[in-house]
């Protein structure tokens, strides 16, 4: 099939989401609180710069230049996927929030009528549950102590709305298409569920509508983008020439 700009934006969007954290993963390498985080860390975040990489292969054949070149206000990336969460408690939480929605997000494109993106999804969703396992798994044991549970709830809650927007956009005629197996309001409450299932006996609090909507989508960076993205081109800076 040919995909429509609706199909284009929404692999862009995703594509944007990967890029972020992947690189936001990287900054734990040699950082971690202990080395099996760095050696977890660093395993995901090649897997997810690679998703990136894949995403963006379906919608230009300028890698490099959709990837770093692009004004800040035309990353589609949500918020949640931009912060920088140079605290160890921050990155683990959304390292749960962003891989169970990844879950999500994939399952619905399994059966894309899309062949190039259905082989991108079926080989990511295999390599996201151990994304899942290692953060779920981790993300439990700790919320199991008194410490853990007064260092990670809170965020668990602060971060988990902001999440919602992993599942913001259009997907007009997606489904109707076969582009999408699951509209994206139907992705959206599944991975809600989903969250509240995995930290149902933790008794954790979460105000879904505790945030306004963020506007990722629609071209507006968070306060963290800046950084993040100067840290994406570095490399670019010194070596111009350079490619992915």
């Amino acid at each position: 099939m040919s995909p429509d700009e609706t199909a284009k934006e929404l692999v862009l969007a995703f594509a944007d989401d990967e890029l972020c954290v992947g690189q936001n993963h990287s900054w734990w390498i040699a950082v971690g609180p202990f080395l099996e985080e760095d050696l977890a860390f660093s395993s995901i975040a090649q897997d997810e710069l690679g998703h990136a990489r894949a995403l963006y292969s379906l919608v230009s054949n300028d890698v490099d230049r959709v990837a770093y070149g692009r004004p800040h206000s035309e990353y589609r990336s949500a918020h949640l996927a931009e912060l920088l969460c140079h605290d160890w408690t921050k990155a683990l939480a959304r390292h749960v929030l962003h891989d169970l929605a990844e879950e999500i997000r994939w399952t619905a494109l399994l059966n894309s009528s899309w062949p190039e993106l259905k082989a991108v999804a079926t080989r990511a969703l295999a390599e996201e549950q151990f994304h899942i396992h290692h953060g779920v798994s981790l993300a439990r044991r700790l919320l199991s102590s008194p410490d853990g549970y007064m260092r990670l709830a809170p965020v668990l809650s602060e971060l988990a709305p902001l999440g919602r927007e992993y599942f913001a956009g259009s997907d007009v005629g997606l489904v109707a298409s076969g582009v999408l197996n699951a509209s994206l309001a139907d992705q959206e409450r599944t991975w809600m569920e989903r969250v509240e299932e995995v930290f149902d006996e933790f008794e954790l609090s979460i105000d879904w509508g505790a945030t306004r909507p963020a506007q990722g989508r629609a071209g507006v960076r968070s306060e963290d983008f800046l950084a993040l993205h100067d840290e994406m081109v570095a490399v670019l800076r010194i070596d111009p020439l350079a490619t992915w």
